[in-house]
């Protein structure tokens, strides 16, 4: 069966290329592209007026390149070969003398899927739900199928750098008012096709045509700057190379038409693919979306059905896990304590969804179906028939305990959730009527973009709770994870030790600028203590202080964290490290802030860096050792989909493995002894790894 196969209409002397991949979805391989090369040479000698390109898959049009295939004993050389023969093959229909064009019917093109689309065809004809975009650095690759030439043509230069380096998807939608698409109706885009290619005789393809102009027209020195200002943004960690290789392409072929400037980019597409980086990134890419939704195993059989639940507490987390839940259907009763409050917090949502609306993100019909799933109340005796309610209020665990027993008292039957992100569910569910119900929903802010929720199964929650909570959260899309009952679970506990560690290294004499810079060369998003500022002063003091009090062996609070929280700098709307957040413009008055350790040497960057990193290594594997996290599958997707461990190393315990299991632990005795961190006292688990001759390959 051939990948892609061609057909001709006698009538029309219209040809339709029909791709359909053996597999799960569409994607590029070498037979892929050596059918490509004969149904565009089939094309051209029955002379026909035009080609559409379809794909009666299901979802999948074209979802970039196949992994699998390509890692499996591709070298360099190998990775060159293909990359070349897709490019020409590409070219070569982009120079045909016919239009081409492609039709999407609810369908993804993603990636090189894309690629072919921007750079042979004319005209895409697509539905609204349907999805583009070149999402490579996001598997720690860039678009070296001539995408970071040809997507400019389309979007514009600006725009097609932000979206490049982001690695954003959008609805064919957004791409409607730059002409490259037409959005139709099922049963209609075909037609639309044949009736635009019988229109289009002679039209030149925009990559080859010199008087075509870019959307947006901007200067070279102008798109420069641009280059240069996203490489002082994006280029900062040497261990993120997709990003300084995506540049490097759109810098290069400034003065150079696509044919030249694409075969340039596989000199450096095919080192980067082999790099070890780029491994744990495509292995990270490969356990989020294989193994991950079968991570958690529980019995359907026992969950109640949930098309209705309630969410307590109408804040930011509150109505982002009301949003994401109502966009997937379930209909959401948002509560308060006064029901004017809750009110404002849908009509808020309902703000947020018109903007999306207007820039194109959303379609209009999306947005009004979710917020008919919306729904107000302060009244508990509506929560009678309701299976879930996720309580959503701050970490006050006398309110927690309240609201549950409010909860019970109406509906003893309901699975109650929490989504504290320190409070164990043995602390939360005390003293309840029925306990077995209780179990956490731990939610990562802002909530309709972080994908992970972390189910905290704790010592009394019922498989009938447990099981609810993750179909639940698996209903609303996102990609779970099941721990153990403790302070701080997994993520909060993990996540917490970067911050505080970052503190630590600002009281050894480095400024807090300096180590949120080792921060982000180690591939972490941001730095420690500008996630101070950002996620919020209190909230980061209070935690620390609840955790330091659970575990005051190894926590301790940093005497600068706390006289910041004193002073008021906590970010947030008030000051803090940076006098803007998102430009990253150092606030001076905070260093005063920093009281700084005497009789202890200055950490090297290296140093500071292994602390950064180890430390949340060592919390991961101590965790490990408390029972909180049974595998390290959890644990890396765990700590990178939600407390932005540096996705280049796949996580912790990829780190672990790479560094090895005793080289790790003596590290840690030795910054720990050298720099007097308790936190990083080894966990246990090294110790019975090593014992069972376990050095590496941990995953």
């Amino acid at each position: 069966m051939s990948d892609i196969a061609y057909h001709k209409d006698n009538t029309t002397n219209i040809a339709t290329f029909v791709i359909d991949v053996a597999g799960p979805v569409n994607v590029i391989g070498q037979r892929f592209i050596s059918d490509l090369e004969k149904v565009v040479m089939a094309a051209k000698q029955d002379n026909v007026r035009g080609v559409i390109i379809v794909s009666p898959r299901k979802a999948s049009f074209l979802d970039g390149a196949n992994l699998k295939e390509l890692l499996a004993d591709a070298g360099p050389s190998d990775i060159r070969h293909v990359t070349l023969r897709y490019q020409e093959a590409m070219a070569d229909l982009a120079r045909s003398p016919f239009p081409v064009t492609a039709v999407l019917n609810n369908q993804s093109a993603l990636g090189g899927g894309f690629e072919l689309l921007l750079w042979s065809c004319d005209k895409v004809f697509a539905t609204p739900k349907s999805k583009m975009g070149l999402p490579e650095v996001n598997v720690g690759l860039f678009p070296a199928g001539g995408g970071t030439q040809a997507l400019p043509k389309v979007i514009g230069f600006k725009a097609a750098v932000d979206s490049i380096l982001n690695g954003r998807v959008a609805s064919a939608q957004n791409f409607a008012e730059t002409g490259f698409v037409a959005i139709g109706q099922p049963a209609d885009l075909v037609n639309l096709a044949v009736n635009w290619i019988n229109d289009n005789q002679g039209v030149v393809n925009r990559n080859y045509d010199p008087d075509f102009t870019e959307p947006n027209p901007i200067s070279d020195d102008e798109k420069r700057k641009i280059l240069a200002n996203a490489e002082a943004r994006y280029g900062i960690s040497p261990y993120r190379l997709y990003f300084l290789a995506a540049i490097q392409s759109m810098k290069q072929g400034l003065n150079k038409g696509i044919d030249e400037a694409a075969r340039s980019d596989v000199d450096v597409f095919a080192p980067l693919f082999v790099n070890p980086n780029t491994r744990n990134k495509i292995d990270l890419f490969f356990l989020a979306t294989s193994l991950g939704p079968k991570l958690v195993k529980v019995d359907p059989k026992k969950a109640i059905k949930v098309d209705t639940l309630a969410v307590i507490g109408s804040g930011l987390m509150g109505s982002g896990i009301a949003q994401v839940s109502a966009d997937k259907g379930i209909k959401v009763l948002i509560m308060d304590v006064d029901a004017e409050v809750a009110k404002k917090a849908i009509e808020k949502i309902g703000a947020t969804l018109d903007d999306l609306v207007k820039r194109g993100k959303w379609t209009p019909a999306r947005k009004e179906a979710l917020m008919a799933n919306l729904s107000y109340t302060d009244d508990y005796a509506k929560l009678k028939d309701i299976p879930l309610v996720i309580e959503c209020v701050f970490e006050d665990l006398n309110l927690k305990k309240q609201i549950l027993a409010k909860v019970q008292d109406v509906n003893p039957d309901i699975v109650f959730a929490s989504n504290t992100s320190t409070l164990p569910m043995s602390a939360i569910s005390e003293g309840a009527k029925r306990p077995e119900m209780v179990v956490g929903m731990h939610y990562f802010s802002p909530v309709p973009l972080m994908p992970l929720l972390e189910i905290i199964e704790g010592p009394q929650s019922s498989p009938t709770a447990v099981a609810t909570a993750v179909t639940a959260g698996r209903a609303m899309g996102k990609t779970l994870i099941l721990v153990g009952d403790a302070p701080g679970f997994y993520t909060s506990r993990t996540f917490g030790s970067y911050v505080m560690n970052g503190f630590r290294l600002a009281e050894l004499g480095l400024s807090p600028w300096e180590v949120d810079l080792i921060g982000l060369n180690a591939g972490f998003p941001q730095g420690p203590l500008h996630i101070y500022g950002t996620a919020g002063g209190n909230v980061v003091y209070h935690a620390g202080r609840y955790m330091a009090s659970q575990f005051p062996d190894r926590l301790q609070l940093p005497n600068s964290l706390k006289k910041l929280y004193e002073a008021g700098f906590t970010g947030a709307g008030n000051p803090s490290f940076y006098l803007d957040e998102r430009k990253m413009t150092p606030n001076p008055q905070a260093a005063n802030f920093i009281e700084h350790k005497s009789g202890l040497p200055k950490p090297t960057p290296q140093e500071a860096q292994d602390i950064l990193l180890l430390g949340m290594a060592n919390e991961a594997f101590w965790c490990m050792t408390d029972g909180v996290l049974k595998d390290y599958f959890s644990m890396d997707l765990g700590a990178v989909l939600g407390i932005g461990f540096p996705d280049c190393w796949h996580g912790p315990a990829r780190y672990v493995s790479l560094k090895g299991v005793k080289e790790t632990r003596d590290r840690l005795i030795e910054l720990a002894e050298k720099f007097d961190i308790p936190g990083l006292k080894p966990a246990p688990e090294f110790d019975r790894l090593i014992a069972c001759g376990l050095n590496s390959n941990l995953i």
